[in-house]
């Protein structure tokens, strides 16, 4: 087919019904075509400026009719704007209600259907480049939520690098997490089966995350416990109590021994210890002791974070929490 002029295209994707959904079909390919092999930004943006095309996309999204192989293809041409210039995100929070339709089409999409686990996947990477410029109206329209539901859920049938963008998702969305938040739990328990995850790909970055909510409840003079309550607990003392073995025994591996993540978990237990009485006590007649014991056996840098750790045990234990600094 020959080339279409801008003017045509942009008409064309505001067709939706019946037969002219394969003309819109045509027009998606077609602009998906020019901006992929464009080698000029500045003329690519002139010929299809991103102020008329992108609300025409983010309309498509809001259109319930619009079935999957269309949505795909939409995904894939606001995809194409925003890896040029992820500037281009402006416009799209600028259509009300656009942002909130890609989440909720991407958290709805038929992961059985390959054309829609395809347009899921180039939803994340929508969301992915959108975070780096408009985190907050992501958040605001459930990204986080439904980011973490699709790795859950559907995690298995992700690509590999779908997968780390979800993760570039939730660890940008993450730090917008208040601690009145509603979705607070859900957030939580969600980032919690992730820390088991056998790629640390996956189960660092989830635990990173904690950080940024701990980190956050301190800064707010918030008791931190209900992020301790799913299993983090649990999986600090394992992942401590590894840090003395060799790589392989046990089921350790080199990535979750590393001294990085020994620094994460010791940040991560002596901040739980400081800010939250309840979760200090259920530390103190947990495993802790025998894990710091068995920590203290790693390479010296292991060893000089974990003795941080073991003060901060030893003052709760000898003198009390009052004793301890106001800040861990």
């Amino acid at each position: 087919m020959a080339e279409v002029e801008p003017e045509t295209l942009l008409e064309w994707l505001a067709l939706g019904q019946g037969d002219d959904r394969d003309i819109q079909l045509v027009a998606l390919e077609q602009l998906c075509m020019l901006l992929l092999m464009s080698d000029n930004v500045d003329k690519c943006f002139e010929t299809c400026p991103p102020r008329a095309f992108l609300p025409a996309l983010c309309k498509i999204f809001m259109d319930p009719e619009a079935p999957d192989n269309v949505l795909e293809v939409t995904a894939r041409a606001v995809t194409y704007y925003l890896d040029v210039s992820v500037d281009c995100t402006r416009r799209i929070v600028a259509v009300d209600g656009a942002l909130k339709a890609i989440v909720e089409r991407m958290r709805t999409a038929d992961m059985a259907s390959r054309t829609s686990k395809d347009f899921a996947e180039q939803c994340v990477k929508v969301l992915e480049l959108a975070c780096s410029r408009e985190s907050d109206r992501v958040f605001d329209a459930g990204g986080l939520l439904a980011v973490l539901g699709l790795l859950i859920d559907h995690g298995a049938s992700l690509h590999k690098d779908t997968m780390r963008s979800c993760m570039n998702v939730v660890g940008r969305l993450t730090s917008r997490m208040e601690p009145k938040d509603p979705t607070l739990d859900s957030c939580v328990s969600s980032l919690s089966s992730l820390l088991t995850h056998p790629d640390p790909l996956i189960s660092e970055p989830a635990m990173k995350c904690f950080v940024t909510l701990v980190d956050r409840f301190v800064r707010r003079g918030r008791d931190p416990s209900p992020i301790a309550e799913k299993g983090l607990k649990e999986e600090l003392i394992k992942r401590l109590g590894s840090v003395g073995q060799r790589p392989g025994a046990g089921g350790v591996t080199p990535d979750r021994g590393s001294a990085q993540s020994v620094t994460t978990v010791v940040h991560l237990l002596s901040s739980l210890c400081h800010c939250s009485p309840s979760v200090a006590q259920s530390l103190l007649h947990s495993d802790l002791p025998d894990a710091l014991q068995s920590a203290l056996k790693g390479d010296e840098r292991s060893s000089m974070d974990v003795m941080r750790l073991v003060e901060v045990v030893l003052v709760l234990v000898v003198e009390g929490r009052k004793a301890l600094p106001k800040t861990p």
